[in-house]
Protein backbone atom coordinates (compact mmCIF):
# COMPACT_ATOMS: atom_id res chain seq x y z
CA UNK A 1 0.00 0.00 0.00
CA UNK A 2 1.17 3.61 -0.58
CA UNK A 3 2.48 5.19 2.50
CA UNK A 4 -0.49 7.69 2.66
CA UNK A 5 -2.30 4.49 2.97
CA UNK A 6 -0.35 3.42 5.36
CA UNK A 7 -0.13 6.02 7.71
CA UNK A 8 -3.75 6.41 7.83
CA UNK A 9 -4.08 2.54 8.80
CA UNK A 10 -1.97 3.42 11.71
CA UNK A 11 -4.03 6.15 12.61
CA UNK A 12 -7.13 4.04 12.63
CA UNK A 13 -5.31 1.40 14.64
CA UNK A 14 -3.76 3.20 17.73
CA UNK A 15 -7.23 5.50 17.24
CA UNK A 16 -9.21 1.84 18.34
CA UNK A 17 -6.50 1.39 20.92
CA UNK A 18 -7.29 4.23 22.16
CA UNK A 19 -11.21 3.76 22.52
CA UNK A 20 -10.19 0.01 24.02
CA UNK A 21 -7.87 1.42 26.41
CA UNK A 22 -10.34 4.19 28.27
CA UNK A 23 -12.56 0.94 28.99
CA UNK A 24 -10.19 -0.53 30.72
CA UNK A 25 -9.87 2.21 33.10
CA UNK A 26 -13.54 2.95 33.12
CA UNK A 27 -15.16 0.23 35.62
CA UNK A 28 -17.70 1.89 37.76
CA UNK A 29 -20.07 -1.09 38.75
CA UNK A 30 -18.93 -0.74 42.83
CA UNK A 31 -18.55 2.60 42.56
CA UNK A 32 -22.42 3.70 41.24
CA UNK A 33 -23.74 0.66 43.36
CA UNK A 34 -21.83 0.96 46.51
CA UNK A 35 -20.62 -2.68 47.68
CA UNK A 36 -19.33 -5.74 44.98
CA UNK A 37 -22.22 -8.04 45.42
CA UNK A 38 -25.12 -5.39 44.21
CA UNK A 39 -22.05 -4.28 41.51
CA UNK A 40 -21.85 -7.70 40.39
CA UNK A 41 -24.09 -7.79 37.30
CA UNK A 42 -22.84 -4.27 36.29
CA UNK A 43 -18.92 -5.17 36.48
CA UNK A 44 -20.04 -8.76 34.06
CA UNK A 45 -21.41 -6.80 31.47
CA UNK A 46 -18.34 -3.91 31.59
CA UNK A 47 -15.56 -6.99 32.22
CA UNK A 48 -16.86 -7.95 28.75
CA UNK A 49 -15.47 -4.95 26.78
CA UNK A 50 -12.67 -4.03 30.06
CA UNK A 51 -11.53 -6.96 30.50
CA UNK A 52 -11.73 -8.82 27.24
CA UNK A 53 -11.84 -6.64 24.41
CA UNK A 54 -10.08 -3.92 26.10
CA UNK A 55 -6.52 -5.77 27.02
CA UNK A 56 -5.33 -5.68 23.32
CA UNK A 57 -4.86 -2.26 23.27
CA UNK A 58 -1.46 -1.64 25.10
CA UNK A 59 0.12 -4.55 23.61
CA UNK A 60 -1.78 -3.17 20.84
CA UNK A 61 0.39 0.50 21.49
CA UNK A 62 3.77 -1.46 21.95
CA UNK A 63 3.61 -3.50 18.69
CA UNK A 64 2.51 -0.19 16.90
CA UNK A 65 5.60 1.35 18.66
CA UNK A 66 8.22 -1.25 17.82
CA UNK A 67 7.58 -1.77 14.22
CA UNK A 68 7.26 1.97 13.23
CA UNK A 69 10.61 2.05 14.97
CA UNK A 70 12.49 -0.82 13.46
CA UNK A 71 10.67 0.18 9.81
CA UNK A 72 14.01 0.73 7.71
CA UNK A 73 16.08 0.84 10.47
CA UNK A 74 19.85 0.91 10.22
CA UNK A 75 22.91 1.70 12.81
CA UNK A 76 23.08 5.18 11.01
CA UNK A 77 19.23 5.62 11.87
CA UNK A 78 19.62 4.50 15.54
CA UNK A 79 21.02 8.26 17.23
CA UNK A 80 18.08 10.21 15.66
CA UNK A 81 15.69 8.25 16.14
CA UNK A 82 16.80 7.74 19.72
CA UNK A 83 16.38 12.17 19.73
CA UNK A 84 12.80 12.01 18.43
CA UNK A 85 11.90 9.76 21.35
CA UNK A 86 13.36 12.09 23.78
CA UNK A 87 10.75 14.61 22.71
CA UNK A 88 8.07 11.96 21.82
CA UNK A 89 8.46 9.87 25.17
CA UNK A 90 10.83 10.93 27.45
CA UNK A 91 9.95 15.06 27.62
CA UNK A 92 6.35 14.04 27.78
CA UNK A 93 6.38 11.36 30.12
CA UNK A 94 8.27 13.68 32.73
CA UNK A 95 5.84 16.74 32.22
CA UNK A 96 2.72 14.51 32.46
CA UNK A 97 3.67 12.85 35.94
CA UNK A 98 4.79 16.49 36.83
CA UNK A 99 1.18 17.44 36.29
CA UNK A 100 -0.26 14.57 37.78
CA UNK A 101 1.64 14.79 40.58
CA UNK A 102 0.86 18.38 41.28
CA UNK A 103 -2.36 18.26 40.87
CA UNK A 104 -3.01 15.54 43.26
CA UNK A 105 -1.21 17.93 45.95
CA UNK A 106 -3.29 20.58 45.18
CA UNK A 107 -6.58 18.46 45.04
CA UNK A 108 -5.76 16.94 48.50
CA UNK A 109 -5.94 20.15 49.82
CA UNK A 110 -8.97 22.20 48.80
CA UNK A 111 -11.68 21.13 50.37
CA UNK A 112 -14.20 20.98 47.11
CA UNK A 113 -12.09 18.43 45.97
CA UNK A 114 -11.02 15.98 48.25
CA UNK A 115 -13.46 14.70 48.70
CA UNK A 116 -13.53 13.66 44.91
CA UNK A 117 -10.23 12.49 44.86
CA UNK A 118 -10.70 10.15 47.68
CA UNK A 119 -6.64 10.61 49.49
CA UNK A 120 -5.34 12.26 52.23
CA UNK A 121 -2.82 15.54 51.22
CA UNK A 122 -0.26 13.87 49.86
CA UNK A 123 3.35 15.45 50.92
CA UNK A 124 5.08 17.64 48.22
CA UNK A 125 9.27 17.14 49.11
CA UNK A 126 11.83 15.63 46.74
CA UNK A 127 11.37 11.98 46.84
CA UNK A 128 7.98 12.04 46.71
CA UNK A 129 9.04 14.42 43.54
CA UNK A 130 11.33 11.86 41.99
CA UNK A 131 9.02 8.57 42.70
CA UNK A 132 6.10 10.72 40.49
CA UNK A 133 8.88 11.70 37.83
CA UNK A 134 10.68 8.43 37.36
CA UNK A 135 8.21 5.70 38.46
CA UNK A 136 4.99 7.54 37.64
CA UNK A 137 3.30 6.92 41.33
CA UNK A 138 0.59 9.70 40.97
CA UNK A 139 0.22 8.58 37.13
CA UNK A 140 -0.24 4.55 36.81
CA UNK A 141 -1.33 4.64 33.38
CA UNK A 142 2.17 5.95 32.68
CA UNK A 143 3.67 2.58 33.54
CA UNK A 144 3.12 1.67 29.50
CA UNK A 145 5.31 4.44 28.68
CA UNK A 146 8.03 3.36 31.49
CA UNK A 147 8.08 -0.22 29.76
CA UNK A 148 8.33 1.63 26.17
CA UNK A 149 11.11 4.10 26.88
CA UNK A 150 13.28 0.97 28.84
CA UNK A 151 12.56 -0.66 25.75
CA UNK A 152 13.35 1.88 23.12
CA UNK A 153 16.97 2.04 25.11
CA UNK A 154 17.41 -1.49 24.33
CA UNK A 155 16.97 -0.86 20.39
CA UNK A 156 20.36 -1.77 19.80
CA UNK A 157 19.91 -4.83 21.04
CA UNK A 158 16.77 -6.05 20.15
CA UNK A 159 17.74 -4.97 16.33
CA UNK A 160 21.15 -7.60 16.73
CA UNK A 161 18.81 -10.36 17.66
CA UNK A 162 15.68 -9.96 15.92
CA UNK A 163 17.40 -8.64 12.17
CA UNK A 164 17.82 -12.89 11.82
CA UNK A 165 15.85 -15.20 11.82
CA UNK A 166 16.77 -17.74 13.73
CA UNK A 167 17.84 -15.77 16.40
CA UNK A 168 15.25 -13.51 16.15
CA UNK A 169 12.86 -16.95 16.60
CA UNK A 170 15.01 -17.81 19.19
CA UNK A 171 14.90 -15.15 21.31
CA UNK A 172 10.93 -14.94 21.14
CA UNK A 173 11.30 -18.51 22.01
CA UNK A 174 12.81 -18.05 24.94
CA UNK A 175 11.08 -15.44 26.17
CA UNK A 176 7.55 -17.14 25.55
CA UNK A 177 9.16 -19.91 27.55
CA UNK A 178 10.37 -17.21 30.32
CA UNK A 179 5.89 -16.01 30.10
CA UNK A 180 5.26 -19.86 30.45
CA UNK A 181 7.51 -19.96 33.48
CA UNK A 182 6.38 -16.66 35.34
CA UNK A 183 9.57 -15.46 34.84
CA UNK A 184 10.22 -11.79 36.46
CA UNK A 185 12.64 -9.20 35.47
CA UNK A 186 13.43 -6.10 37.20
CA UNK A 187 11.50 -3.25 36.03
CA UNK A 188 11.07 -4.91 32.57
CA UNK A 189 8.03 -6.95 32.06
CA UNK A 190 8.38 -9.68 30.29
CA UNK A 191 4.68 -9.84 27.89
CA UNK A 192 5.72 -6.02 27.04
CA UNK A 193 9.52 -7.41 25.79
CA UNK A 194 7.34 -10.08 23.53
CA UNK A 195 5.40 -7.83 22.12
CA UNK A 196 7.59 -5.13 21.23
CA UNK A 197 10.19 -7.89 19.59
CA UNK A 198 7.56 -9.55 17.60
CA UNK A 199 6.86 -6.28 16.34
CA UNK A 200 10.87 -5.52 15.65
CA UNK A 201 10.78 -8.63 13.91
CA UNK A 202 7.93 -8.70 11.64
CA UNK A 203 9.34 -4.94 11.27
CA UNK A 204 12.68 -5.65 10.16
CA UNK A 205 11.66 -8.49 7.43
CA UNK A 206 9.28 -6.22 5.85
CA UNK A 207 10.49 -6.76 2.47
CA UNK A 208 10.61 -10.37 2.74
CA UNK A 209 8.12 -12.67 4.75
CA UNK A 210 6.87 -10.14 6.98
CA UNK A 211 5.45 -7.68 3.48
CA UNK A 212 2.42 -8.77 4.38
CA UNK A 213 1.70 -6.27 6.99
CA UNK A 214 1.87 -3.67 4.53
CA UNK A 215 0.60 -4.99 1.27
CA UNK A 216 -2.95 -4.52 0.20
CA UNK A 217 -4.82 -7.92 0.30
CA UNK A 218 -7.70 -8.86 -2.07
CA UNK A 219 -10.77 -10.44 -0.59
CA UNK A 220 -8.89 -14.03 -0.99
CA UNK A 221 -6.31 -13.05 0.87
CA UNK A 222 -8.04 -11.72 3.86
CA UNK A 223 -10.39 -14.76 3.94
CA UNK A 224 -7.43 -16.83 4.43
CA UNK A 225 -5.84 -14.45 6.64
CA UNK A 226 -9.26 -14.91 8.88
CA UNK A 227 -9.22 -18.34 8.75
CA UNK A 228 -5.59 -18.84 10.01
CA UNK A 229 -6.99 -16.60 12.77
CA UNK A 230 -10.03 -19.09 13.65
CA UNK A 231 -7.81 -21.97 13.67
CA UNK A 232 -5.17 -19.87 15.62
CA UNK A 233 -8.34 -19.16 18.39
CA UNK A 234 -9.23 -22.68 18.34
CA UNK A 235 -5.46 -24.06 19.34
CA UNK A 236 -5.60 -21.40 21.68
CA UNK A 237 -8.51 -22.74 23.32
CA UNK A 238 -7.32 -26.04 23.10
CA UNK A 239 -3.80 -25.47 24.86
CA UNK A 240 -5.68 -23.35 27.62
CA UNK A 241 -7.88 -25.71 28.88
CA UNK A 242 -8.35 -26.97 32.20
CA UNK A 243 -5.24 -29.01 32.47
CA UNK A 244 -3.98 -27.48 29.18
CA UNK A 245 -0.17 -26.95 28.17
CA UNK A 246 -0.85 -23.11 29.21
CA UNK A 247 -3.93 -23.88 31.62
CA UNK A 248 -3.37 -20.55 33.90
CA UNK A 249 0.10 -19.70 32.60
CA UNK A 250 0.95 -15.99 31.99
CA UNK A 251 1.83 -17.03 28.65
CA UNK A 252 -1.87 -17.50 27.40
CA UNK A 253 -3.03 -14.23 28.42
CA UNK A 254 -0.14 -12.68 26.07
CA UNK A 255 -1.06 -15.13 23.20
CA UNK A 256 -4.76 -13.97 23.48
CA UNK A 257 -3.80 -10.33 23.20
CA UNK A 258 -1.39 -10.99 20.26
CA UNK A 259 -3.92 -12.73 18.89
CA UNK A 260 -6.09 -9.95 19.40
CA UNK A 261 -4.01 -7.50 17.99
CA UNK A 262 -3.62 -9.03 14.58
CA UNK A 263 -7.28 -9.40 14.28
CA UNK A 264 -7.11 -5.80 14.67
CA UNK A 265 -4.61 -5.28 12.47
CA UNK A 266 -6.34 -7.87 9.62
CA UNK A 267 -9.71 -5.82 10.68
CA UNK A 268 -8.08 -2.56 9.89
CA UNK A 269 -6.06 -3.63 6.92
CA UNK A 270 -9.12 -5.64 5.00
CA UNK A 271 -12.00 -2.34 5.74
CA UNK A 272 -12.48 0.27 3.09
CA UNK A 273 -11.98 3.51 5.88
CA UNK A 274 -12.10 7.16 5.08
CA UNK A 275 -8.58 9.44 5.29
CA UNK A 276 -8.35 9.43 9.54
CA UNK A 277 -9.67 12.82 10.52
CA UNK A 278 -7.49 15.15 12.62
CA UNK A 279 -9.13 14.67 15.90
CA UNK A 280 -8.39 10.33 15.32
CA UNK A 281 -4.66 11.58 15.10
CA UNK A 282 -3.73 12.83 18.70
CA UNK A 283 -4.22 9.61 20.85
CA UNK A 284 -1.61 10.33 22.88
CA UNK A 285 -2.57 13.29 24.12
CA UNK A 286 -6.27 11.45 24.51
CA UNK A 287 -4.21 8.43 26.38
CA UNK A 288 -2.27 11.30 28.47
CA UNK A 289 -5.43 13.01 29.78
CA UNK A 290 -8.15 10.18 29.89
CA UNK A 291 -7.73 9.10 33.30
CA UNK A 292 -8.29 11.56 35.26
CA UNK A 293 -11.30 12.57 33.62
CA UNK A 294 -12.81 9.10 33.71
CA UNK A 295 -12.48 9.52 37.10
CA UNK A 296 -13.81 12.12 37.72
CA UNK A 297 -17.36 11.54 35.10
CA UNK A 298 -17.60 8.67 37.20
CA UNK A 299 -17.61 9.96 40.58
CA UNK A 300 -20.08 12.97 39.26
CA UNK A 301 -22.17 10.60 37.64
CA UNK A 302 -22.56 7.96 40.74
CA UNK A 303 -23.18 11.22 43.23
CA UNK A 304 -26.31 12.37 41.16
CA UNK A 305 -27.46 8.99 40.01
CA UNK A 306 -26.41 6.31 43.61
CA UNK A 307 -27.82 3.32 42.71
CA UNK A 308 -28.06 2.94 39.35
CA UNK A 309 -27.20 0.39 37.50
CA UNK A 310 -28.85 1.81 33.78
CA UNK A 311 -27.12 5.09 34.28
CA UNK A 312 -23.39 3.01 35.64
CA UNK A 313 -23.38 0.96 32.28
CA UNK A 314 -24.90 4.03 29.94
CA UNK A 315 -21.37 6.14 31.40
CA UNK A 316 -19.34 3.38 30.94
CA UNK A 317 -20.04 2.46 27.09
CA UNK A 318 -20.43 6.02 26.31
CA UNK A 319 -16.91 6.96 27.71
CA UNK A 320 -14.39 6.41 25.19
CA UNK A 321 -16.47 8.79 22.91
CA UNK A 322 -16.68 11.28 26.07
CA UNK A 323 -12.91 11.19 26.14
CA UNK A 324 -12.65 11.60 22.62
CA UNK A 325 -14.42 14.70 22.76
CA UNK A 326 -12.99 15.92 25.67
CA UNK A 327 -9.66 15.32 24.38
CA UNK A 328 -10.27 16.77 21.15
CA UNK A 329 -11.89 19.87 22.64
CA UNK A 330 -9.14 20.62 25.38
CA UNK A 331 -6.00 19.70 22.64
CA UNK A 332 -7.86 22.26 20.04
CA UNK A 333 -7.51 24.73 22.41
CA UNK A 334 -4.45 24.29 23.42
CA UNK A 335 -3.09 23.73 19.78
CA UNK A 336 -4.73 27.28 19.33
CA UNK A 337 -3.73 29.32 21.76
CA UNK A 338 -0.57 27.49 23.72
CA UNK A 339 0.76 25.86 21.02
CA UNK A 340 4.44 25.11 22.04
CA UNK A 341 2.81 23.83 25.16
CA UNK A 342 0.33 21.30 23.55
CA UNK A 343 3.75 20.17 21.56
CA UNK A 344 5.86 19.18 24.25
CA UNK A 345 2.70 17.45 26.18
CA UNK A 346 1.78 15.74 23.26
CA UNK A 347 5.16 14.69 22.19
CA UNK A 348 4.98 16.50 18.76
CA UNK A 349 2.28 14.40 17.71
Amino acid sequence: MEEKQFRDKIYWLTFLFSLLVVWVHSFNGELFMGTPEAAFKVAGIERILGDGLGQIAVPGFFMVSSYLFFRGFCWEKLIPKWRSRLRSLVLPYLLWNFLYYMGYVAATRLPGLSGVVGKSPIPFNGPRLFDALVFYSYNPVFWYLFQLIILVALAPLVYTVMRRNVTGAAALGIVAFGLWKNWVMPLLNLDALFYFCAAAWVSLHRDTWGRGIEESFGAGKNMAAGAILLLAMGLLLYLGRIGGLLWERPLCTVCWRLWGVCGAVLAVKAADLPAAREWMKHNFFLYAIHFAWVRLINKAAAAAFPGSAVIALSVFILMPALMTAVSALIGGIMRRFVPNVYYMLSGGR
